[in-house]
């Protein structure tokens, strides 16, 4: 669990600095195709000028997490009677082989240098407890509107087609459409989230 959450949350973290301009998009590009190496998503290669950075990030990110998680698997197997014994020295990570080592510990160095010192992640962080209180109620409460088969109001029928093919099925059950929310807002970087939420408050920034 402890490997999951270096993995997933060290990338991440890069995405929203990105996002956030505080790293350049060039330098996390080259760390993740490091890694992946030749091994890229097909969508990743049909990719053009047109598609955003947060979508070929996107799809890189789960390429990386891909092959960090197969190398946390080979660390955990080459590492497990010493992991059970409770006498491993450092964690799942340090245990991991070449470019997937790097490439955490590249992460999060970069994160603990370019971004958790800037005063606008603090800021993020915050107000995260209210992002999420936002989201969860507007993406929920879509779904609770057209349970059943109900007709949603214009407003849930609008953040629903926000969604597209990933809204929840209006006939599943409601327990089954609020984890597909979940796990939609799951998806997103505190930039993206903390944008989306003053979105849907009409507290949009200035551009």
């Amino acid at each position: 669990m402890e490997a999951a959450d270096d993995i997933c949350y060290a990338l991440i973290d890069l995405e929203d600095g990105v996002e956030m301009e505080l790293l350049q998009y060039a330098e996390v590009e080259a760390l993740l195709l490091d890694l992946v190496g030749d091994d890229l998503p097909e969508t990743y290669r049909q990719l053009g000028p047109r598609d955003s950075r947060r979508r070929k990030l996107a799809i890189l990110r789960g390429k990386a997490i891909e092959h960090l998680t197969n190398a946390a698997a080979r660390a955990f197997v080459e590492q497990q009677t010493a992991l059970l014994g409770g006498h491993l020295s450092g964690d799942l990570v340090e245990h991991m082989h070449g470019p997937a080592k790097h490439c955490v510990l590249q992460a999060k160095d970069m994160a603990r240098n370019k971004i958790f010192q800037d005063k606008r992640k603090t800021l993020h962080e915050i107000g995260a407890y209210t992002t999420l209180e936002i989201l969860l109620n507007t993406f929920c409460g879509a779904a609770l509107e057209q349970h059943g088969g109900r007709t949603p109001s214009f407003k849930s029928r609008r953040v629903l087609d926000l969604i597209g093919n990933n809204a929840p099925d209006p006939h599943a059950s409601l327990h089954s459409a609020f984890l597909r929310m979940i796990d939609f807002i799951a998806g997103m970087t505190d930039s993206y989230a903390s944008e989306m939420a003053r979105e849907m408050t009409g507290r949009s920034s200035p551009t």
